[in-house]
């Protein structure tokens, strides 16, 4: 009588527990597809983990403007040398600025130069950045990619959610030593 007891309880938690993970494993995997995302305006990031960008001074719009406010929390000045925005969901490079020709093993932009600025401090870096864009430790630098329409997302439109990932290439000289650095991550929320 016991035995059949314990087999009824064992059969039981085999029965639904295969059951119930099943239901968390298909669950998990909307989640990270975004099926249960209703199109949030809220702009958020992960990643960066020394150049954070300020997400209330960051979007795209639907006309292909990227506009970036990112901050040095690398603890030295840095030299900007290239700035890289991917579609995540297709994985193309939609625009980029880059010092020419580039340093330090970037690899080259495979997109035209179109209009693209990064501003430190006001001062206006035009898309050849010869010698790399300056940023003290802990100053603000503001990236403007694509105003020629470049960096457009499939299937844009204002108000849908985008999914792109930056990239910022630049180096940091110690003691006459110069490293060349990328630091990156992911920013979401909705075309302006």
């Amino acid at each position: 009588m016991i035995k059949t007891k314990g087999q009824s309880a064992m059969e039981y938690l085999m029965t639904y527990g295969w059951a119930i993970l099943v239901v968390m494993v298909v669950g998990i995997a909307m989640w990270q597809l975004g099926i249960f995302n209703m199109g949030s305006s809220a702009t958020t990031m992960t990643g960066f983990p020394k150049l954070k960008p300020q997400l209330a001074g960051t979007g795209l719009t639907a006309d292909g403007v990227f506009n970036g406010v990112f901050t040095n929390g690398i603890g030295t000045k840095i030299k900007i040398y290239q700035v890289v925005v991917k579609d995540k969901s297709t994985g193309n490079i939609i625009c980029c600025a880059q010092e020419t020709p580039t340093v330090g093993g970037f690899p080259e932009c495979a997109i035209g130069p179109g209009d693209s600025l990064i501003s430190v401090a006001g001062t206006e870096m035009a898309q050849s950045m010869n010698d790399g864009a300056p940023v003290a430790s802990g100053e603000n630098f503001e990236v403007k990619l694509g105003s020629g329409n470049q960096c457009l997302v499939a299937g844009a439109k204002k108000g849908s959610v985008y999914n792109i990932e930056v990239q910022i290439g630049y180096d940091v000289t110690i003691s006459g030593q110069t490293t060349y650095h990328t630091d990156s991550g992911t920013i979401r929320g909705a075309l302006e």
